[in-house]
């Protein structure tokens, strides 16, 4: 389905499900992150079913529960910098990260490579010579709102999403997953009840092989795992924060339960590691998918900021109408 046949209110639907999932899914994931399944249920005393403050000793443990971490500010620069200029400036998108990065006391668990890529900005390095040679997945995180607002075109978005990812880092498995999300998150938003997830995350996987094969093959390999339960799945794929195991985690969580927002996002947020980028990610692609209905009411009450980030996803759908996701990447 085009968004031009698709009703402006189911639209808009599932671009607040695509905001605020990942923003829940980060929540529900944060008080797990760092930690092994089997360390989440002996710290909570049972697997995590809701906002959780993290417990006692864990980095995140000054947060309120129904907190997100930086991966939801970061995703949310890169919504507020396409609502600003109408186009993906990459300028624009290294002083809102450089923003992040000197305005933000304290960092909520940040990854390693965007704090390297900052200091590099606020030395005077240019967005396109700041990023660090690093797989991990700082970058693909914050593409959601670039599938959204370009997905009505496919080629804009793959430039908007390498430039992005340069800001941060270069690695060619970074490039390939940060082109995934944004491709992936682009066909959901626009799925029909005739449209398999499966084939949509083998086009994004399509999209993604000419820049890593391996990230490509790991898309691949989780559309055949489906039928394992969560936690074996999620054992063999990996939950680390590297790209190529944190992108088909997620995917995986969301294959699992496409239409089901707590089962999808519960399974990632209860992996633990990475839990509060897989479960974010899982998040945004359900609510792409079945729109912000399909989240839990008290959840989207609940998590920080919610009305800020409906409003980020209003602001995104009104502008899918306009030519400006149809224009070039720079």
């Amino acid at each position: 389905m085009a968004a031009a046949s698709m009703p402006s209110s189911e639209l808009a639907s599932r671009f607040v499900g695509t905001i605020l999932g990942f923003a829940v899914g980060d929540a529900l994931g944060m008080p797990a992150q760092f930690l092994t399944p089997s360390q989440v249920r002996r710290y909570y005393g049972k697997p995590i079913s809701g906002f959780t403050r993290a417990h006692p000793g864990h980095a995140s443990d000054f947060l309120a529960e129904g907190s997100y971490t930086d991966d939801t500010q970061m995703m949310l620069a890169t919504a507020e910098c396409l609502i600003e200029c109408r186009k993906m400036d990459p300028a624009r998108q290294a002083d809102a990260l450089l923003g992040w990065y000197l305005n933000t006391v304290p960092h909520r668990t940040p990854m390693r490579a965007n704090l390297r890529a900052c200091k590099h900005l606020s030395t005077g390095r240019a967005w396109s010579k700041s990023g660090v040679f690093s797989s991990g997945c700082g970058a693909a995180v914050r593409m959601p709102p670039l599938g959204l607002f370009f997905h009505g075109s496919p080629d804009a978005l793959v430039r908007a999403a390498l430039d992005d990812c340069t800001i941060t880092h270069t690695e060619p498995r970074a490039r390939a997953a940060s082109v995934a999300v944004a491709y992936l998150v682009a066909r959901l938003v626009v799925a029909n009840e005739r449209s398999s997830p499966g084939d949509q995350v083998l086009e994004a996987a399509d999209r993604a092989a000419p820049l890593d094969e391996d990230v490509a093959a790991m898309l691949r390999w989780v559309t055949q795992i489906v039928h394992l339960p969560a936690e074996e799945a999620l054992f063999e794929v990996g939950t680390s924060d590297d790209a190529l195991e944190a992108i088909p985690a997620a995917t995986y969580c969301f294959l699992k339960h496409p239409r089901d927002f707590a089962r999808a996002v519960l399974a990632a947020a209860n992996a633990g590691d990475a839990s509060d980028s897989i479960a974010a990610l899982t998040g945004s692609f359900v609510g792409a998918f079945a729109g912000d209905r399909a989240i839990l009411a008290d959840w989207r009450t609940h998590v920080e900021n919610s009305e800020f980030l409906v409003g980020v996803g209003q602001s995104l759908a009104a502008l899918a109408g306009t030519s400006a996701n149809r224009n070039a990447a720079h």
